[in-house]
């Protein structure tokens, strides 16, 4: 399980010290406590590894006290999801697991788990000969431009999987609709069966970017050899950050999908997480105390600030607040709240981020 990142355009619930997985943004659980509850359906705590950061070992070892047995793994810097996979199957391999690993973000909502699972079973049967790497890929519901898509037949080959032919990343809404409308195409969820053998050698013939820099290490690690940390942290600063989709499975030819049927979204910004919040008085909201609301509708409310939220005949606004800021947004400008983070950098404002 990968959990870090920055979570920008979740500002200002989400910071550096303590980014979106670990936000209590919708239900009672954080995002991170709920995959983790989720992941006991297809595995053991003793079998389930979190890949963090070193800046964020204490909340991650916090999340991790009610699932003993659970690895972590916590990188020297961040270098983005192709290094973190690449160092979590060389983990596995090295720890003498033989079957399929799954990679899955700490960060989504899935409103089925037990579907989730069925899906993750059948993917690691695809992904049992070691041949390929198998994402799970979602029947889209909307033309969303926020998400990335990928290209797949009708069909699926013999082996029960469909063979991806191209990433779409983040499409226009016009396109977004004719991908929708043409039926070839599913939402990448980002969650990833495959054996650490084919993943550490995907790594290392498509993403030279990474290899280079961590594969001795890495290769040390799969064969069970141990790897000091400050050798770790050298190789880990020459790595070049790039995503696991990029790197390595946008390059190769060995990635198929299967078909997940479950409700799922990323939550990538806040106007999507509003589609999951409790409906009240036409508006979508997370606070308490209840928000006072006035001829306002369609709006986002979230607070994690014991005040009084009050609104006044507005509607399509994100109206959030923690107890040291206060963000008031536009829906259709969600995607920019991430500027907010440089704007506070520039005007050296560390205490917000």
């Amino acid at each position: 399980m990968l959990a870090g990142g920055a979570g920008t355009r979740f500002w200002p619930a989400s910071r550096r010290a303590l980014p979106k997985p670990f936000v209590n943004l919708v239900g009672t659980r954080t995002l991170l406590g709920d995959t983790l509850e989720r992941l006991r359906l297809v595995a053991p705590a003793r079998r389930t590894t979190v890949v963090s950061s070193a800046s964020l070992a204490r909340p991650t070892r916090s999340a991790l006290r009610g699932h003993r047995g659970a690895r972590l793994l916590l990188e020297p810097l961040a270098r983005n999801t192709a290094a973190a996979i690449a160092w979590a199957a060389a983990d596995a391999l090295g720890r003498g697991h033989d079957g399929v690993i799954g990679v899955f973000p700490a960060d989504h909502w899935i409103a089925k788990p037990t579907a989730f699972a069925a899906c993750v079973r059948r993917a690691a049967r695809v992904a049992a000969d070691g041949e390929c790497l198998v994402l799970l890929g979602i029947e889209p519901t909307r033309p969303d431009p926020a998400y990335g898509y990928l290209r797949v037949p009708r069909r699926a080959d013999a082996g029960g999987g469909l063979a991806v032919e191209r990433f779409v990343e983040k499409p226009s809404r016009a396109r977004a609709r004719s991908l929708l409308a043409s039926g070839r195409y599913l939402w990448n969820s980002g969650a990833l069966l495959a054996r650490p053998e084919r993943i550490l050698t995907e790594t290392r013939e498509q993403a030279p970017e990474v290899w280079d820099a961590l594969g001795p290490a890495l290769s040390r690690m799969a064969e069970g050899r141990a790897v000091s940390r400050t050798r770790l942290s050298r190789a880990w600063a020459r790595v070049t950050p790039l995503s696991f989709d990029f790197a390595v499975l946008e390059r190769s030819r060995r990635v198929r999908a299967v078909r997940g049927g479950f409700a799922w979204s990323d939550l990538g910004s806040w106007d999507a997480l509003g589609e999951h919040l409790s409906p009240y008085e036409g508006n979508h909201v997370h606070c308490s105390p209840e928000p006072l609301l006035l001829g306002a509708t369609r709006n986002v409310v979230w607070s994690s600030a014991d005040r009084q939220v009050v609104l006044i005949g507005v509607r399509d606004l994100l109206v959030i607040q923690t107890t040291d800021a206060l963000l008031v947004c536009a829906k259709d400008r969600a995607q920019d709240v991430r500027e907010v983070v440089g704007a506070l950098a520039r005007r050296h404002r560390e205490e917000l981020l």
